[in-house]
């Protein structure tokens, strides 16, 4: 089987964590070929440099005759090619980047995505590929890519972006197999925790299922789950039709923390159809070399954390009464941020490369975080649209017309093209809503809308709390400012981020119980001094309490519901009233 390139990965010594690519390019036909490494993988909107783990690269022909290659800027090398039809480039990489999915090889597995390892030709994207597995025998393969006939060993991907949207595990993995819509589905878990198997079939299963039922069919003949487990590990990332999902041992046995887990899975799931089928046009043919910018990733990433939750409580794997305490949590965690009210959820989207994945102690006054403030967006988009329709419409009908309306072959679309799909499902217009809350600032209020599914927010406390505005955290003994939220007596006074809080009032506490001692003994209006240590000075720092500026609230169903409201309540959660 002949590609016009092929690669062979060779895994002699994963102890190493490195290992050795051999490209393979055929049909060269001009005097010099370039080749370069993509600078971020999709599913990460953050420059990454993967070239900075890339050693020893060399070309020859196929009669090893070496040829002159020469980098020209931090990813791409220029080859003389001499006239050769073929050209090999060779080179080492160095694998131990394991939590942000990018890189990972030891004796036991070796984990590649693809943008990460697999150098590509800029004028060649479009040409079909080959890979070629030289791993330890007792190593299996689980990846999205179909293999060669009889050769599991080799994958096979008809374009560059195939191939890097298809991340490849190989090695001493459990795998578990079930079929959904007679489509397979495995779940290959490297890390040798302990967990219960057919809970695990049964539960992703149930995943599976319960988002098919929103989009009406599933976009590919094969799907892999990729679950890495280890201690440190956590998060996942979203591939056409395969996810890579990692977590500590403690998740597969903590009923909480699994919980976590099937959220995960829901969220890598969801993207198959979100961002994998219809994505923002920005994203659709993305330049390799540079940030891809888009205000759509509140819809992308938010929208699909609104369903992560939710899609497990619709599969029965966990209840309304955590998930309303969830909403709850976050509501309360989004109205204390006092970025919600200088940065918008578009605003986080377009400035994910910059702020998102480069944070700064400064961020819970300046930013948003497009996935959180996006999920709670979606559930007021989704609360709006049942609002307006009296049920008859929902985010459910938003999700399908957009995966009907812009196929992955399709050009992408754009916020206008999402306003006019919801016109036409509400027959109602959109613009005011995006204004106020996606493109602005405005507070979300929840207040006004929970009643179309028959909840009210009830507040669980009144009276009035003393509060600092500091986030504290442990570092060994020391109790360290984390963060000075802006909106609090701390911020003005002059404490800084990384300052060591020495005595409060004279008195040594750890920083999990500064701020609760606050509020247990001392009102609004009282005066407090810190000595802080600062770049080895002590300073002395004195400020009135402010007033806690929000409270939190029970999220719970209304005493004397209507029929509508019911049916409301029902529609969204598939659960009785």
């Amino acid at each position: 089987m002949i590609r016009p390139i092929e690669y062979t990965v060779s895994l002699e010594a994963p102890q190493t964590q490195t290992f050795q690519i051999t490209m393979l390019v055929r049909n060269v036909a001009s005097r010099t070929l370039e080749v370069a490494l993509p600078v971020w993988r999709q599913g990460r909107y953050g420059v990454l440099n993967p070239a900075g783990s890339i050693r020893s690269v060399r070309a020859y022909t196929p009669s090893q005759r070496a040829l002159a290659i020469r980098k020209t800027d931090k990813t791409t090398w220029r080859i003389e090619a001499e006239g050769a039809p073929e050209i090999f480039i060779q080179y080492t990489v160095f694998a131990n980047s394991l939590n942000d999915r990018t890189r990972h090889v030891d004796d036991t597995h070796a984990f590649l995505s693809g943008a990460m390892v697999f150098f590509y030709v800029p004028s060649r994207r479009n040409d079909s590929l080959l890979v070629r597995l030289d791993a330890p025998a007792d190593w299996q393969v689980a990846c999205g890519l179909d293999h060669a006939e009889d050769d599991p060993l080799t994958l096979l991907a008809p374009n560059y972006d195939v191939l890097i949207d298809s991340p490849i595990e190989i090695g001493q993995h459990e795998l578990i197999t079930f079929d959904v819509a007679g489509k397979r589905h495995d779940v290959a878990v490297w890390g040798g925790a302990a967990f219960d198997a057919a809970r695990l079939e049964r539960d992703f299963m149930q995943v599976v299922q319960t988002e098919l039922k929103i989009f009406g069919s599933l976009p590919y003949d094969r799907y892999v789950f990729i679950m890495h487990v280890a201690a440190g590990l956590g998060g996942g990332t979203e591939h056409l039709n395969s996810t890579v999902i990692q977590m500590t041992p403690r998740s597969l046995e903590e009923e909480e923390q699994y919980k976590r887990v099937l959220s995960l899975a829901a969220h890598e799931m969801f993207h198959t159809w979100n961002v994998k089928r219809f994505k923002p046009s920005a994203l659709r043919d993305v330049d390799l070399t540079r940030e891809n910018y888009t205000e759509l990733l509140w819809f992308c990433e938010g929208t699909t954390s609104y369903y992560d939750t939710l899609v497990v409580v619709r599969a029965g794997l966990d209840t309304p009464a955590s998930y309303l305490r969830a909403l709850a949590e976050g509501i309360y965690q989004c109205r204390a941020r006092p970025g919600t009210r200088v940065q918008s959820p578009a605003e986080s989207s377009f400035d994910a490369w910059i702020k998102f994945n480069n944070p700064t102690p400064d961020d819970l006054n300046s930013t948003v975080s497009y996935y959180e403030s996006g999920e709670l967006v979606s559930l007021l988009l989704d609360l709006d649209i049942r609002r307006r329709t009296q049920n008859r419409v929902n985010l459910d009908h938003l999700m399908s017309a957009m995966y009907e309306a812009f196929p992955v072959s399709g050009p992408g679309y754009t916020t206008a093209d999402l306003l006019e799909v919801l016109s036409r499902l509400t027959n109602s217009r959109f613009e005011e809503f995006f204004e106020k809350y996606i493109e602005g600032t405005s507070r979300y209020p929840f207040e006004e809308f929970f009643h179309v599914v028959g909840l009210e927010m009830v507040p669980l406390q009144t009276d009035a709390r003393a509060y600092t505005g500091l986030a504290l955290q442990e570092d060994g003994a020391s109790c360290v400012v984390r963060s000075v939220l802006s909106d609090g007596p701390a911020y003005i006074a002059g404490v800084n981020s990384g300052d060591e809080v020495v005595t409060l009032n004279g008195r040594k506490f750890r920083a999990p119980d500064i701020n609760g001692h606050i509020e247990r003994t001392m009102s609004p209006g009282d005066t407090v001094w810190l000595q802080l240590l600062r770049r080895g000075r002590l300073r002395r720092v004195e400020f009135r309490l402010g007033e806690k500026p929000n409270s939190r609230w029970e999220i719970r169903k209304v005493s004397s519901p209507t029929p509508e409201q019911k049916a409301g309540y029902e529609s969204w959660l598939h659960c009785e009233f």
